[in-house]
């Protein structure tokens, strides 16, 4: 049975490198830099994470920013101030295709709901069918694709933006 909680602080160094080895394709864009500001995001608490876990082995995480705080290239498509952004969703591929992704995206919207944010926001490889599948889902919905070179470096190197529209509690 996978069981989900927030990340511990003493594990990020493990988290990072379960990313970079099970989040690593041609797909996705994990530059060392970015994922690194994207851990100290994390250490400092300006970002959260929630794992997947089967027993106490991780198969899963998610990381999130905080309400309102979304990248600059997504914010023409938020209509709301407060939409949540999901930074990464990644399973590792022995436990994939068992909808452990769409889990994690499902208890970040919960998460969501319950700070009454109206929108999740996520991206990813126009051609990521894994992603899509996942994504599709929990629901989400693509509200744009673009040529996307300098994030994109594989097949259409075209990013999709998807949104979550959430009815607030």
């Amino acid at each position: 049975m996978i069981k989900m909680r927030a990340a511990k602080p003493n594990e990020l160094e493990k988290l990072q490198q379960f990313l970079v080895c099970q989040g690593g394709n041609p797909w996705n864009y994990l530059p060392k830099a970015a994922v690194t500001d994207q851990f100290k995001r994390l250490n400092i608490g300006q970002d959260k994470c929630i794992v997947a876990l089967q027993n106490k082995t991780v198969v899963g995480l998610i990381i999130y920013r905080q309400p309102g705080d979304v990248p600059i290239f997504f914010e023409r498509h938020s209509a709301f101030k407060n939409a949540i952004y999901v930074a990464e969703v990644v399973v590792h591929n022995k436990w994939a295709s068992r909808g452990i992704g769409t889990s994690l995206l499902n208890e970040v919207a919960f998460i969501a709901q319950t700070l009454s944010v109206e929108q999740l926001l996520v991206d990813r490889h126009e051609q990521n069918a894994a992603s899509a599948g996942m994504m599709n889902k929990a629901g989400f919905i693509e509200i744009d694709c673009f040529l996307d070179p300098e994030r994109r470096n594989a097949g259409s190197r075209k990013t999709c933006i998807l949104s979550l529209a959430l009815a607030t509690v």
